[in-house]
């Protein structure tokens, strides 16, 4: 008898629990708690939309952070050149995502980013980003 009610979908504690989550009284209180969880996921993890002391643009992740830390030695004179300053982006990127360490890859790779006009204006961004 209990395989017939499970097989069939009904019984007691289904239509309860189901009647719980979905009951006229209880669903105004549980529709606005899932309205307000709703808007806290949309906030996101770091917080800081709508909040008023956001000093400006903050790197969300390692590889960004570096990417900054590097323009700014750019900028600073702590790199030659610019091509100097792509090696060492992409290096970084390989360590940091890959979890390797190649400088034949990273020549490469960096002598590539250089060749193409459309990246080369996205690396030209990043180093004029340096404060």
């Amino acid at each position: 008898m209990a395989v017939g009610g499970v097989g069939r979908g009904g019984g007691k504690g289904r239509a309860g629990g189901a009647k719980g989550a979905s009951g006229s009284a209880p669903a105004a209180g549980s529709s606005f708690g899932g309205k307000v969880d709703k808007a806290e996921s949309l906030v996101g993890p770091s917080g800081m939309v709508g909040s008023s002391n956001v000093q400006g643009p903050q790197a969300a992740d390692p590889v960004a952070a570096q990417a900054v830390a590097i323009a700014r030695q750019l900028k600073n004179g702590g790199f030659k050149s610019k091509e100097e300053a792509t090696k060492a982006l992409v290096a970084e990127i390989l360590k940091e995502k890959l979890r390797m360490k190649s400088a034949n890859l990273t020549s490469k790779i960096s002598d590539a980013l250089m060749d193409d006009p459309r990246l080369n204006q996205v690396l030209e961004r990043l180093w004029s980003k340096a404060e």
